[in-house]
């Protein structure tokens, strides 16, 4: 995904942290974490996470990927839906605001399940791979295995 040193990196769907803890030891002191979900629950359990470590760098905001209230446009270097894409409600209205949020050096990373008839969560890979070209996102890298695919965007 190409976190690095000093970016402003946003988790879509962050859950309890998963990847926003991490990242945060990523990108620094210099960086930034936007750790945005709808869930309240997780976010109070991240919260107290964020507080026993004492981490500093991690914003955590109540918001959906529809609106990503309170992360400021063009002002993300890497932004992620880390198995949260098919719980997006309105999945091109997302993509957009992300693309708002997004520097033009800026990276979208999807790790999601296949959608199958045997599994009732995941999304269509081809369909958001067209989806996000026809938005203005050239296809770094796309890979799909059984169940998972994964995907690097950059808008251009």
């Amino acid at each position: 995904m190409e976190v690095g040193p000093s970016h402003r990196f946003l988790d879509i769907g962050c859950g309890k942290g998963f990847l926003s803890i991490p990242a945060s030891n990523i990108v620094g002191s210099d960086g930034v974490v936007y750790a945005v979900d709808v869930s309240e629950e997780y976010l109070k359990e991240l919260t107290q996470r964020i507080r026993e470590l004492g981490i500093q760098n991690i914003h955590v905001i109540n918001t959906s990927a529809e609106k990503l209230e309170n992360v400021p446009d063009n002002s993300i270097d890497r932004a992620a839906f880390l198995f949260s894409l098919h719980h997006v409600e309105d999945v091109e209205a997302a993509f957009h605001r992300v693309r708002k949020k997004l520097r033009k050096t800026g990276l979208l990373y999807i790790l999601d399940p296949v959608k199958s008839r045997f599994f009732g969560h995941g999304t269509n890979p081809s369909k958001t791979m067209k989806l996000l070209e026809g938005m203005g996102f050239r296809i770094k890298l796309f890979r799909e295995g059984l169940f998972l695919w994964k995907l690097l965007a950059e808008p251009v």
